[in-house]
């Protein structure tokens, strides 16, 4: 199923947002903006004509990633997908449903069975780890480090050389990660490690991020943070793409996804329910099938709101 015709939608002023606006000057260059209506990518269908030229001689200058006929073991078959340049992807689902396996697949982590994955008009299989390091970076649920390494160590490593700062200014007012960063890595809390982890997977990539050439793999991003650092990456997100990267990650906050995506990707049990717009995708019978409990979905004020009305019984 894929879907078209779909307004973005626009998450009505909160405290968490006014909070967040406070932290940003909007006269700089680097500006997040937290209300997803502003950040409708104007890529959604051309590329940009005054954008660098592709070193890797795209040949569907739209699209980033595409995957045909894959399938991992028993974890993934996925006949068909594609995200295009700017383009901002949400996948969700339960648990089990394929999400890490995907993305791992999509960043050339594991290999698959049967099928294609390309990235930048390129077969996966032709890229080296080394130059694919400095394309494309991945975000995993979990990271340890069995090093007595200071935050500021930690990320230094994946700092490019050649910046003035450590952390650039649009990355710390999302995650404001300055105010440990000579505390040890072991004595984060898990939130805190979690805007670490965010911090050095983008700065592994930020000279392309910074020229909209980037490709990000986020897996549940969203995980441990509170809920203004699940908004203010979110806008970070939708920021960034708009600049011209892509960035896919996956989330099990419906709502959020709903809201700040260009393009939510629906898994179950390895195989893709449903992909395009929220409002095609994010609908009452997709998503009580998929999670199997009910659901209340209405629109306010440009704001799909979805919350769960009923729990599940455990008579």
């Amino acid at each position: 199923m894929t879907t078209n015709n779909f307004r973005p939608q626009q998450r009505p002023d909160s405290g968490i947002n006014e909070q967040i606006d406070e932290r940003i000057d909007a006269s700089e260059q680097d500006t997040i903006i937290t209300n997803p209506k502003q950040n409708v990518s104007v890529k959604d269908d051309v590329a940009d004509s005054n954008s660098p030229a592709n070193s890797h001689n795209l040949a569907d200058s739209h699209t980033v990633l595409s995957l045909q006929n894959v399938k991992v073991a028993s974890r993934l078959s996925v006949e068909g997908l594609r995200a295009k340049k700017g383009e901002c992807v949400h996948i969700i689902g339960p648990n089990g449903a394929g999400k890490s396996t995907l993305l791992l697949t999509l960043a050339g982590l594991i290999d698959a069975d049967e099928g294609t994955v390309m990235l930048l008009g390129k077969p996966m299989n032709d890229w080296s780890l080394a130059t694919l390091a400095s394309v494309r970076t991945f975000l995993a649920q979990q990271s340890e480090s069995g090093f007595h390494l200071s935050v500021k160590e930690y990320l230094s490593f994946y700092a490019p050389a050649q910046e003035d700062l450590l952390i650039p200014s649009v990355l710390e007012k999302a995650l404001e990660v300055s105010g440990f960063l000579n505390k040890i890595l072991t004595q984060l809390s898990g939130g805190e490690r979690q805007r670490v982890e965010i911090c050095r997977s983008l700065l592994q990539i930020w000279p392309q991020l910074e020229r909209g050439e980037g490709v990000a793999f986020l897996d549940e991003p969203l995980q441990g943070l509170d809920i203004r650092h699940q908004y203010a990456l979110a806008s970070l997100v939708k920021f960034l793409c708009n600049k011209g990267n892509t960035i896919l990650m996956t989330s099990h906050d419906i709502a959020l996804s709903a809201n700040y995506c260009d393009s939510l990707w629906l898994m179950q049990k390895g195989r893709m329910v449903a992909f395009g717009k929220s409002h095609e995708v994010a609908t009452q019978t997709n998503l009580e099938s998929v999670f199997e409990c009910h659901f209340a979905i209405s629109k306010h004020d440009n704001f799909l709101e979805i919350q769960v009305c009923a729990p599940i019984s455990l008579e």
